[in-house]
């Protein structure tokens, strides 16, 4: 099949989504598929670049910073990719955001008359906060707008049936179907070892209990909580040490805080670590906690449950479908920093219980491994392709 992909997000972006667009073209091209992506360029550039990455062609328009939200970046729906599919069309676009580079995509579906797949992967009302818009006003606009948008598309994909089923309640027509995220489970795995486990621990220091966040450093992800819970839960264990894995808006305040709460001495962060270096650093850790009561399904979630970890997270969204709780893991309250210092306190004390939830982390997260994505994904486009046909 010849597949386009429009993304507004990708690498060197750092975000969820970036990476999801990146591995799935990767994917998708190792399995014989002609791939394209289209999305914005990491910098400021005058014209349209073209190049060739992991197998597939990459087109990046021009940009410019997304003030709203650092270190991202928006460009224009000016029609800049119509006339790479006026001489060259796919079989399917695929289009993952609903902005600029996304408004492209339905453009070009419309123009040339072909099927298009529409994959929504974010709660943007959560993440209002960042335009000014966090209100209830705000809140309907941005779910109708989402709506709106993936109304276009012959069919939508979300990564979690929570997700799905806001969709579908605002308003959503089209045929939902779940498909969720995947990651690379043969990079990111279980530490080998107890001797190789305490060699990486050696670089942070740590010689006790290891707990452990990774995500952005932001408003939305409640990483406060998680400061503040580890604070409340070394009262009873003297050797936690936290590890923040992550950078973001909020990291000179979260620094604040960890010496507010005396804390500072046994807070690592670490800033955004990238492949071996990240497998190393979550190798380290005994338990993975999140407080964000924001999450669809996160890859940060998944590549820590793929490192044999288990997990403490809020009980809402998308995190129950990845969260087992008393299987891998706790769900907890959100907003109750005290459940959340509990379990970490009760899991230190039984060793016995955080391997196996750990076990079962690693064989939760070998369900979600990008071969076994690619393969679905391309099914679901030949089912879409075929009904395209049949409707001419």
């Amino acid at each position: 099949m010849r597949i386009d992909i429009f993304s507004d997000a990708f690498p060197p972006q750092v975000s969820g989504v970036a990476n999801v667009v990146n591995n799935s073209a990767k994917e998708l091209a190792k399995l014989g598929h002609k791939v394209r992506v289209f999305t914005v360029s990491s910098k400021m550039s005058s014209g349209r670049k073209v190049c060739q990455k992991d197998g597939f062609s990459l087109v990046e328009t021009p940009s410019f910073p997304a003030l709203v939200y650092s270190k991202a970046r928006l460009s224009l729906p000016i029609g800049l990719t119509l006339s790479y599919l006026k001489h060259d069309r796919p079989d399917i676009i695929h289009t993952h955001t609903p902005f600029a580079i996304g408004w492209e995509a339905i453009e070009a579906a419309k123009i040339y008359k072909l099927p298009i797949i529409g994959t929504h992967h974010t709660f943007f009302n959560h993440y209002l906060k960042h335009a000014h818009l966090d209100n209830r006003m705000g809140e309907r606009l941005a779910w109708k707008y989402t709506v709106n948008y993936y109304n276009r598309c012959d069919m939508v994909i979300s990564p979690s049936q929570s997700l799905a089923k806001e969709l579908v309640l605002y308003g959503l027509k089209k045929p939902i179907a779940v498909l969720p995220n995947a990651i690379d489970t043969n990079l990111f795995k279980p530490c080998q070892n107890a001797q190789t486990k305490n060699k990486l621990r050696e670089k942070y220091g740590i010689s006790g209990f290891c707990l452990g966040y990774m995500g952005r450093l932001s408003y939305e992800k409640s990483v406060g909580q998680v400061l503040q819970a580890a604070a409340e839960a070394k009262k009873h264990l003297p050797d936690l040490h936290l590890i923040i894995i992550g950078d973001g808006p909020e990291k000179a305040k979260l620094k604040r805080l960890a010496r507010h709460l005396k804390m500072d001495s046994y807070i690592t962060f670490t800033g955004f670590l990238y492949g071996q270096e990240l497998v190393n650093a979550l190798q380290t850790l005994d338990l993975f906690i999140t407080a964000s009561k924001t999450e669809n399904m996160p890859l940060a979630v998944l590549e820590t449950m793929a490192c044999g970890l288990p997990g403490i997270a809020v009980d809402t969204l998308g995190l129950p479908e990845m969260i087992d709780d008393q299987v891998n893991g706790y769900l907890v309250k959100p907003d109750n920093i005290a459940q959340m210092a509990e379990q970490i306190e009760h899991l230190a004390k039984q060793s016995k219980l955080l391997s196996t939830f750990g076990e079962n982390s690693r064989k939760m997260a070998l369900e979600y491994s990008l071969p076994r994505n690619a393969l679905s994904l391309e099914n679901i486009y030949k089912q879409i392709i075929d009904q395209k046909k049949s409707a001419k």
